[in-house]
């Protein structure tokens, strides 16, 4: 059986990507195929289209120094098989892993590697393994940024205008953690360079184990505080990754609160579109999600959950009234929500059921430690720009590898 290329093409841009990964091995054609750029990115939109496949998406978090993830499917059946994710700098085994504070964008994550005292920061596909270490910046930061409050804040997101993916990096200076220096790195450049926003006049809403930056539509999203105003108020700030533009993006007309009244807000990304969740004090949890991108009429509370309901799905007395934080990071097809949820010191991932408005058990039978992010299987390579697969070796497809690469797909 001879099939023609566009379609073995076609068949292979929806075989999982863990699966075409180890394909790579079975003839040159095949690992020029999976290797390129466009490929890539042909599988990448058959991946993200496929929203009931919760297998290919992972949740990804750090258990005892380990990176450990599972598939979403996982969440309902209980049936938890932890897959280890081994990072390597090619030279030596990294002593620490860290999960940098952004999301996962198009399968890749931003992570720390290294030595404790010497972090470098690395994008990594955990799914085919593969590391692309960020060049030094040429800021000079000090000895005053070993504080904690003074960490830059990262951001990773996709340019679709220039087809880059970009790092934003936003260093701050305590007291009042302003934003003083603005870092952009280009994967395309492999290099940084540092944007000047003005006037920015906004103080960073610190929160570094929410999620606080957030990508979605080539823009760069995160909660700001606007202090210049009579009274201080929350802000939601997008960068342009295309232009380096910043704007304020019109927030949801709920109910007007003080900020002693908030326990934590923030902004997310669920199922592409941008939310905003709010922690009011003793109250509820609330989310909003905007509909129509930009537009302030189209945001619409997604679910609120009184604070004693909170309570009891996690068999707590009144006491702990203020002392639970929700985090929303994943909506499932069915309107559940996966979330962080800590009490306390301890930090646990479980399942909101929106129909039963209850909360599942801690579906992780371990304790979380930092952040845990959701990323989809794919193939996208932080080391696409330094080698390029031609195109032109893909077509042209000898018999041999026709024949051995039916074999592999029938």
């Amino acid at each position: 059986m001879n099939l023609p290329v566009d379609i073995l093409v076609e068949i292979l841009s929806r075989v999982p990507a863990k699966s075409l990964h180890r394909f790579r091995c079975v003839s040159k054609w095949f690992n020029c195929l999976i290797c390129d750029h466009q490929f890539q990115n042909k599988h990448l939109g058959h991946a993200k289209s496929c929203t009931r496949d919760l297998e290919s998406k992972r949740l990804i978090t750090r258990v005892d120094g380990l990176a450990l993830s599972f598939s979403l499917s996982s969440t309902y059946n209980n049936a938890f098989t932890w897959r280890p994710n081994y990072v390597s700098d090619n030279k030596r085994k990294s002593s620490t892993f860290m999960l940098v504070n952004c999301p996962s964008v198009n399968g890749l994550l931003c992570v720390k590697l290294g030595t404790f005292d010497k972090l470098a920061v690395h994008l990594w596909n955990p799914t085919t393994n593969e590391l692309r270490r960020l060049p030094n910046s040429s800021l000079f930061l000090g000895e005053e940024t070993y504080d904690p409050c003074d960490e830059p804040i990262y951001g990773l997101g996709h340019d679709s205008a220039n087809d880059d993916y970009v790092v934003v990096r936003m260093i701050m200076r305590s007291p009042n953690s302003m934003v003083i220096k603005f870092e952009v790195y280009s994967l395309k450049n492999d290099s940084w360079r540092l944007i000047q926003l003005q006037p920015f006049s906004y103080a960073s809403f610190r929160q570094d184990e929410y999620f606080n930056c957030q990508s979605l539509n080539s823009r760069f999203h995160w909660m700001v505080l606007d202090d210049n105003r009579d009274d201080i108020s929350y802000v939601i700030v997008s960068l342009n990754l295309s232009n380096d533009e910043y704007k304020e993006i019109p927030q949801p007309n709920y109910q007007k609160f003080s900020i002693v009244d908030v326990d934590y807000t923030d902004v997310v990304v669920l199922d592409g579109q941008l939310c905003v969740y709010i922690h009011y004090f003793g109250r509820s949890f609330d989310l909003w999600t905007m509909k129509d991108y930009g537009v302030q009429q189209s945001w619409m509370m997604m679910l609120s959950i009184p604070q004693h309901d909170i309570l009891a799905s996690l068999n707590l007395d009144t006491s702990w009234l203020g002392h639970v934080q929700f985090l929303p990071f994943y909506l499932f097809e069915n309107g559940d929500f996966l979330l962080k949820v800590h009490t306390g010191e301890r930090k646990d991932i479980m399942v909101y059921k929106k129909d039963k408005k209850v909360l599942e058990a801690s579906i992780l039978g371990h304790e979380t430690i930092g952040r845990s992010y959701v990323y989809t299987e794919t193939l996208i390579s932080p080391n696409q720009y330094l080698t390029p697969a031609p195109l032109r070796i893909v077509k042209n497809l000898n018999r041999v590898s026709r024949d051995r690469l039916i074999q592999y797909v029938s």
